[in-house]
């Protein structure tokens, strides 16, 4: 019976002769959402490898992808005018954390004894631990040779700038190998680095250099990422494509 005492008629399946009847308040039914829109970021590879699994569950005539070379990038957008469930899938190409903490093809200036420091405790990424030696000693002992020999020229023949000059330029290695993934996620490769020195009055600073690094670098913007457009062409064919 209800509360107003007026009978309730319950039909139960064959083979139930149980019903269980509660009071209360029912719970509360969570609220309606928007769609969750998607967003992924990962290698260059990335948009390529959503496509590859996803192609068949998007309209490639609302999408597009951005590619660019300068930033080494390929960025997919899908479902473009429905701005609840638009998708984003990011793929980038970056220079490796190892690569850039040695300052290679940037700005970065190094103290002589700085540099050899900092070589010494990363001397895994040298081919050899016997040119490691040699260029780190070569970068630690620099400043003394340098006074030593200033101090000497300038007692003989006063000629200051001319002995600093020759000392940076004889004891300052011109080039050392190194093996190491230039880009992220990338195979360790063999490089060849070149020191620079820069000369301030009586300061020695020193930049490294690779064209070998550069190179690398310049094949992924031409090459690598041409290629990467002809395998998306293929699984997404309908898909427009920008070069920004």
């Amino acid at each position: 019976m209800t509360q107003d005492n007026q009978p309730i008629v319950v039909n139960l399946p064959e083979g139930q002769n149980t019903l269980t009847l509660m009071q209360g308040t029912a719970p509360k039914q969570l609220d309606e959402l928007a769609p969750v829109k998607f967003e992924a970021a990962g290698t260059i590879e990335a948009p390529l490898r959503f496509l590859e699994q996803r192609v068949g569950d998007i309209d490639q005539h609302k999408a597009h992808i951005f590619v660019n070379r300068d930033n080494l990038s390929i960025h997919l957008v899908y479902n473009e005018d429905d701005a609840y469930t638009i998708g984003n899938v990011y793929g980038t190409l970056k220079l490796s954390k190892v690569f850039q903490s040695f300052g290679i093809n940037t700005d970065k200036q190094w103290e002589p004894e700085q540099l050899g420091q900092f070589l010494k405790l990363n001397r895994t990424y040298f081919v050899s631990r016997e040119e490691n030696m040699k260029v780190v000693n070569a970068l630690k002992t620099f400043d003394a040779k340098v006074n030593q020999t200033v101090q000497r020229e300038t007692k003989e023949n006063g000629n200051k700038a001319f002995s600093f000059r020759q000392a940076v330029d004889s004891n300052i290695p011109e080039s050392f190998k190194l093996c190491l993934p230039v880009l992220s996620g990338g195979q360790s490769v063999e490089i060849d680095v070149e020191t620079y020195a820069t000369i301030d009055g009586a300061h020695v600073s020193i930049s490294l250099q690779s064209p070998g690094a550069n190179d690398i670098v310049e094949d992924i913007r031409n090459n690598y990422i041409s290629n990467m457009i002809e395998k998306l062409r293929e699984v997404a064919p309908e898909i427009v494509i920008i070069e920004q």
